[in-house]
């Protein structure tokens, strides 16, 4: 865990593709991609590290935090909402803003895509009507 105790916050990210040509490519370099899991789960270390550096410089955590380094102690993707429009949207759980931008430049997203993401309460349900649903599917 990081030793700032930093606090996430809930975000919807909402990207808006460059071009056409750009969300045709996207949508044709990922296309294996089907479920959230698939997008951010597979980390390669260049990806980690250069997330780590833009934390580092932003001097949210030392140099001597790398090799205890945890991406999701500081953002999570919690869900992927791609749909056939030029732009999609994802709900994220991070300590900022520039947390969710440096994280999908890391990943090379903003080579696609912009992005801006507002803050958002933290999600709510009504475990009421969520019984109900799971009676119906009883």
């Amino acid at each position: 865990m990081n030793s700032n105790n930093i606090k996430l916050r809930h975000y919807i990210a909402t990207h808006t593709f460059h071009s056409p040509g750009k969300m045709k490519e996207f949508k044709s370099a990922f296309k294996n991609r089907k479920k959230n899991s698939d997008w951010f789960n597979t980390e390669t270390p260049e990806v980690t590290k250069f997330f780590f550096n833009t934390l580092r410089d932003r001097q949210i955590v030392k140099e001597s935090e790398r090799s205890n380094f945890n991406q999701s102690d500081y953002i999570i993707l919690y869900q992927f909402f791609l749909g056939k429009g030029d732009f999609f949207f994802c709900h994220w759980y991070a300590i900022d803003e520039q947390a969710i931008l440096d994280r999908l430049a890391a990943a090379g997203g903003d080579k696609f895509f912009i992005t801006m993401a507002t803050v958002i309460d933290s999600p709510k349900i009504n475990v009421e009507v969520m019984q109900s649903y799971l009676q119906k599917l009883k």
